[in-house]
């Protein structure tokens, strides 16, 4: 109780206890932040917020976005995001001890030093703006921007701990509902090609792009006319920005299958192309999903390390030389690793992670949300 002392008189620990509950139900993403926006209002008051979940290797976003405001900036939101230089982004937060943030703070009192404020917050009659992002074992999950009016007080030094608090328990949630959402079997599918001008409007789409398409997750925010996940890459790759042409991240559809989708810019021909960007939807391969299943299933950085070993047939006694372990230590790594992921032995490991389309949420997963089921075996 100590900890939470100086919170007792403002309803943090009821709204903690209240999010906690709610991200421990394994509920989809938009379910989880239409209700986190309501317990968390009870401890750290705002008008309105934003709310997005993140592919952890590419930090772009993936269907699902929430916006809470009723206006239709939220193309201008995102482009802010991935394309302006400006501060508390997304990227620099979790890179943070503390992933979390208020504009007020960071700018020194004056966020007209900020271009979102500026070009959005402050036209919408906002002020302070929090941003947060969800992170447990050092991986990304989700997000939000809570912004105040600009006649409100800024958000204070509490308000940004309780939200740091707050922070790892809803990275767990949105990393349960992953979880339990399971992945249908990657039935043989064409990719799906659309071409986007340099706006991000369609010029034109292959009917099996318009299908992958409404399968995805409706955003809930106006003024998109493509999902937020698919504008950002294809304006991280469109010739007005820098970068090397090719943006890669993984989209989900709404009954549980994974898709890779890749943005690249098109190359003019003549007076014709130039702008224009190429996004292609596809499903999966199984090894492109390897590192998004290690860190649904919580693995430690030294259990990662351990099972690229596995997965390149080097004998345990190798593996344990070359990390400097013994035999023992490296089998009771291996345990754990094989209780995480639902397997028993190497070969089932390697099925799960590179030769078949991994079932994300195991049997054991299922029957306990979160829980590893309870597994031994060899590593060879």
């Amino acid at each position: 109780m100590k900890e939470w002392s100086r919170h007792s008189g403002s309803g943090y620990r009821a709204a903690y206890d209240a999010i906690t509950r709610v991200c421990g139900q394994g509920q989809p993403g938009s379910d989880v932040f239409a209700q986190l926006a309501g317990q968390l209002r009870r401890a750290v008051p705002f008008r309105t917020g934003g709310w997005l979940r993140l592919d952890p290797m590419t930090m772009l976003p993936m269907p699902g976005l929430l916006l809470q405001a009723g206006h239709d900036r939220a193309r201008k939101i995102i482009h802010n995001e991935y394309f302006e230089t400006d501060v508390v982004k997304f990227r620099d937060l979790a890179r943070q001890p503390v992933p979390v943030q208020t504009l007020w703070r960071a700018t020194g009192g004056e966020p007209d030093r900020s271009i979102r404020y500026r070009t959005i917050l402050a036209g919408l009659g906002y002020g302070d703006e929090l941003r947060a992002v969800f992170r447990c074992g050092g991986t990304a999950w989700g997000a939000a921007c809570l912004a105040r009016a600009a006649t409100d007080p800024p958000f204070s030094q509490d308000d940004i701990s309780f939200v740091a608090r707050a922070c790892e328990p809803v990275a767990r949630g949105l990393r349960l509902s992953h979880l339990l959402a399971g992945d249908r079997p990657a039935d043989p599918a064409p990719p799906g090609v659309l071409i986007l001008s340099g706006d991000g409007s369609v010029i034109s789409q292959t009917d099996t792009a318009q299908d992958w398409l409404a399968q995805l997750p409706a955003d809930h925010a106006r003024g998109l006319d493509l999902p937020a996940a698919i504008l950002s890459a294809a304006w991280a790759a469109d010739p007005a920005h820098p970068g090397d042409g090719g943006v890669s991240g993984r989209l989900r559809t709404a009954t549980g299958r994974w898709l890779r989708l890749h943005a690249a810019r098109l190359a003019p021909a003549g007076a014709q192309g130039g702008g224009q960007v190429a996004v292609i939807l596809e499903p999966v391969r199984p090894a492109d999903l390897s590192p998004l299943v290690l860190d649904l299933h919580g693995l430690t950085d030294r259990e990662r390390q351990i099972t690229q070993l596995l997965l390149r047939g080097l004998p345990t006694t190798e593996i344990a030389e070359t990390l400097f372990i013994s035999r023992h230590t490296l089998g009771d790594h291996v345990k754990a690793i094989f209780a995480k992921l639902g397997v028993s032995s190497r070969p089932e490991l390697t099925a799960l992670l590179l030769d078949r389309a991994p079932a994300i949420a195991g049997p054991g997963m299922r029957q306990s949300a979160g829980s590893p089921i309870a597994s031994g075996g060899d590593a060879d």
